[in-house]
């Protein structure tokens, strides 16, 4: 366009004439006017097009596969030879619909995980999507998996809505869809997909127990999974024994087993771990002598034999409390993950962990039976990130469990009605002889009956009902020896009154009640409660009753509504006394308590003094408001002296000030200035910090270096926040003693520190590398906001060699920052090579990230600029960045750039603007 521009500029400056040049042509300047004004039109229209609103966005595609993770044990020749099959159908273009059936645990999933794998499927297919189905599977449910692994985005659309998303995002890929445990028919119209047929060259996997479920989905061709042949299966399970079938006598046993296992994948994995490094003959003997006992198979869905193994295993199971806790994990919905520290307090509150164990002992009791479970092959461990703090259950050990817990079975009787799918309710017979009842995430649940009769019933969970709004007054009346109870229902409102005949009661959970304002007062009659939660509530005020439940040990109660009332009025007094009343607390995990009750000095106090005394006391979430009452607690505090206090979130200063450290176990948050002895800190704030794994600091007036605060009192810092802090200059001085200061720290957030001017600073040449090695070298997080001072993030070369590990880097308004490092300084050795988040927004100064340096980003993956004007080129090419998945660049500048258009809609912004575009791809070329 501006080469036409130019053209069209020449030839009016050069004006045309006739009659020997004394008139001018004017038909000759119509023309050129017309041309004119279609240029003006090309030119708004081109402008039109130019306006990025969300900013200049290149985004890659999805991957072609997400990788799924296979045990090295299940490399079998046998699921491979199966793998080989499928991929031979899903080659052949007349058969788009491919099924996979087979008992359950015979290996199904297993192939389709060796397939999603197969390098040879992400050569062939846009997309691989996997979604397990399971029993209790939604349309919603699927098509959230799907969005979610394509990188769409849904918000609170139909499901007819997001389909036509979904069609319209598929409609010309070639994908191929890995349907993971159908139960029944699964409608991909519905759901989103357009059909997998000869001509688009799409495909649909499926796995099933049933291979009428294939016929239903109008499959081209099935494939039955067999068990193992007996060579893949021996060596299979004595992978899992150990090396103790290597004696005569055993091995005679083990080869009967194997057989009675019938090549099935998970009994040879159950039995097995039964069985594992047991060197006694007898054991042997005992073990294949109950397998071949007569035994009927209570469930459809498992090979009788099958069922045998699996209940053996059960059986073989040396505690009869690791038997009871297995059996509890199967209230949870299908392939639940269920979080460990929520089931052990289940299990403690219900009676299956001694009742004479501490909270923090029962973590640990029960942190030691779920891993004698996982070894046993009967729960599995988490996947991802938070794979310590979870555990699952295999749906067919899950199948086993609800068997032995029936109407039919030999174990106590179990209700299990959880999972979104269950529509059916309960029998009264079962209501009568249930010990356990789960309604968990059941959303079809509306209607409780009037006055069940429960004589015998333990555990009750109602946790997740969203549609449950009413608890009939008389529900709770014949629940005499009910012990556990979880009603999170975020619909209900109120608790009946009949709920003070649960006398036995030790655990009553409140979580995620927004609608529920008032406790009613017939709560003070549990007298055997143990842990009490309320979270998320909306409660009107705190009630003072609480603490006429004498065996409390568990106190959470995280009122969001507490900031917007005084509840001094609401006629409550504490008088001395009363919170001794609940001295057996172990767990006291009320954030707000003062400010619940009425902000006093005088009730500061009276907790401060009574809360000093409690001698259990394991894990503490509150606020003081003074300093003077945190001294007091710590020099008077038995808990805090012998170190007991294993879990601690500790805020000094006014409410006003945010919290946001509950990923920590120990956190300090203060607002303040120096101590009464002049030092950096009070006394009592650094004695907490030594302790502390975060600690958020707020509006200290006098520091200047926080290194200050001392490399011991900061050793085992992992977060650090420092907000208004105004004569702050730099985080870690070099030219002082406090070098090491930070050396665990893994997260630094520095916001409005108007004079910081240095991260680390430092004169001179770098001090020797042996007084340095520490600083900041575990760092993995940085974050940078509203400080205008500091010119370069990396004030010197040696600062970026200590953080080799960073992995995020977010700066937003620093209105005087011009880059990463200063010009002047030489880096001879990679920068950054864990870098992989860089987000820069409102940067008005900021000119280059390493100016004259040639950057290698190994684990690059993400960039965000915004609102830096001067920054007219990335430090990226084709070469430089290949783990790269998206950039944005937006430049908008709000003072100069900012319009509204004429129906004030939308904002309009500068075009990006960016040096050497096609010379130098920001991204690869892929």
């Amino acid at each position: 366009m501006e080469k036409n521009i130019t053209i069209i500029k020449l030839e009016f400056e050069d004006e045309k004439k006739f009659l020997r040049g004394l008139c001018h042509d004017i038909f000759a300047r119509m023309k050129l006017g017309g041309r004119v004004v279609n240029m003006i039109c090309d030119v708004e229209k081109l402008l039109e097009k130019s306006k990025f609103e969300n900013g200049f966005l290149t985004d890659s595609l999805p991957p072609h596969v997400e990788k799924k993770p296979i045990p090295a044990s299940k490399f079998t020749p046998s699921a491979f030879n199966t793998m080989e099959k499928v991929l031979e159908k899903i080659r052949d273009k007349t058969t788009p619909k491919i099924g996979i059936w087979g008992m359950g645990g015979v290996g199904k999933t297993t192939v389709m995980q060796l397939l999603n794998n197969s390098p040879e499927i992400a050569s062939m297919f846009d997309f691989v999507i996997w979604v397990t189905v399971s029993k209790s599977w939604t349309i919603r449910q699927v098509q959230e998996e799907v969005v979610q692994r394509l990188s769409m985005e849904i918000k609170n659309e139909s499901t007819d809505r997001v389909a036509c998303k979904l069609l319209e995002k598929l409609e010309a890929k070639k994908y191929l869809l890995l349907l993971d445990d159908v139960w029944r028919e699964v409608d991909l119209n519905v759901i989103g997909f357009p059909n997998a047929h000869q001509e688009n060259g799409c495909k649909v996997v499926l796995t099933t127990r049933k291979r009428d479920v294939c016929q239903k989905m109008e499959t081209d061709y099935e494939i039955k999974v067999e068990g193992l042949p007996e060579k893949e299966a021996w060596e299979m399970f004595n992978l899992k024994v150990g090396n103790v079938t290597k004696s005569s006598t055993i091995r005679q046993h083990a080869e009967k087993i194997v057989k009675k296992c019938g090549g099935l994948p998970l009994a040879l994995k159950v039995v097995g771990g039964a069985l594992r490094k047991k060197n006694n003959e007898n054991i042997w003997r005992q073990f294949l002598k109950d397998l071949n006992s007569p035994a009927k198979a209570l469930i459809e869905d498992i090979d009788v034999e099958v069922f045998k193994s699996l209940k053996v295993s059960y059986d073989y199971l040396t505690d009869i409390e690791q038997k009871n806790c297995l059996l509890f994990c199967g209230l949870y919905p299908e392939d639940h993950k269920i979080e460990k520290s929520e089931l052990i307090v289940y299990w403690r509150a219900e009676g299956l962990l001694s009742g004479k164990l501490t909270l923090e002992d029962a973590r640990v009791k029960g942190d030691v039976i779920l891993e004698a479970l996982i070894d046993a092959s009967l729960m599995e461990k988490g996947y991802g990130d938070d794979d310590n703090d979870y555990v699952k259950m295999h749906d067919v050990v899950r199948d086993l469990v609800l068997a032995m817990t029936s109407l039919k079975g030999e174990e106590c009787i179990h209700m299990v009605r959880s999972g979104t799918y269950t529509k059916t309710m309960p029998e009264d017979e079962e209501w009568e002889k249930a010990t356990r009842i789960s309604f968990m995430d059941n959303q079809h649940l509306r209607n409780l009956s009037e006055s069940p009769d429960c004589p015998m019933l333990l555990t009750l969970l109602l946790r997740g009902c969203s549609n449950l709004k009413v608890i009939p007054e008389s529900f709770f009346d014949n629940m005499r020896r009910l012990h556990v109870l979880d009603l999170s229902c975020p619909g209900i409102n109120s608790l009946p009154v009949s709920i003070s005949k649960l006398v036995t009661l030790r655990e009553l959970l409140l979580n995620s009640c927004s609608n529920l304002n008032v406790l009613p007062v017939e709560l003070s009659e549990l007298k055997s409660l143990e842990v009490l939660e309320v979270a998320n509530a909306q409660l009107d005020h705190m009630h003072l009753w609480i603490f006429e439940l004498t065996n409390l040990k568990r106190l959470k109660i995280e009122n969001p509504r507490v900031f917007n009332k005084n509840f001094v009025d609401s006629g409550q007094v504490l008088v001395p006394g009363l919170i001794s009343k609940i001295s057996q607390m172990e767990e006291f995990c009320v954030p707000n308590f003062l400010y619940d009750i009425g902000v006093s000095d005088k009730s500061e106090d009276i907790v401060t003094s009574e809360l000093s005394n409690f001698c259990s006391l394991s894990s503490l979430d509150m606020k003081f408001l003074r300093v003077s009452n945190l001294q007091y607690f710590l020099q008077n505090s038995r808990s805090w002296r012998e170190r007991k206090l294993k879990e601690f979130r500790l805020c000094i200063g006014p409410r006003e000030v945010g919290w946001g450290f509950e990923s920590y176990k120990k956190s300090l948050q203060y607002k303040g200035g120096r101590g009464e002895d002049h030092s950096i800190l009070p006394w009592a704030i650094e004695v907490v910090l030594s302790r502390s794994n975060s600690f958020n600091l707020v509006g200290h007036g006098e520091l200047t270096t926080l290194s200050d605060l001392g490399a011991r009192n900061t050793y085992e810092l992992k977060c650090c926040h420092v907000y208004s802090c105004d004569m702050l200059e730099n985080v870690v001085n070099g030219n002082g003693l406090e070098m090491d200061a930070f050396r665990n720290l893994e997260v630094l957030e520095l916001i409005s520190l108007r004079n910081l001017k240095y991260i680390l600073e430092m004169e001179g040449a770098p001090p020797p590398l042996s007084l340095v090695a520490n600083s900041f070298t575990n760092l993995t997080k940085l974050y940078l906001y509203e400080c205008p001072m500091i010119k370069h993030v990396f004030s010197n070369g040696f600062m970026i060699q200590q953080l080799s590990n960073l992995e995020f880097l977010v700066i937003h308004q620093c209105f005087g920052l011009e880059g990463m490092l200063s010009e002047d300084e030489n880096v001879e050795y990679e920068p950054l090579p864990k870098l992989k988040f860089v987000h820069l927004m409102n940067l008005p100064e900021f000119v280059s990230f390493f100016k004259g340096l040639d950057m290698c980003w190994k684990s690059l993956e993400r960039v965000y600029t915004i609102d830096c004007p001067k920054l007219r080129k990335l430090p990226l090419n084709v070469n430089s960045a290949t783990t790269l998945k998206r950039i944005q660049v937006t430049n908008r500048n709000f003072w100069d750039a900012l319009e509204w258009d004429n129906n004030a809609t939308k904002l309009r912004f500068q075009p990006l603007v960016i040096d050497d575009f096609r010379e130098q791809p920001l991204f690869p070329t892929h």
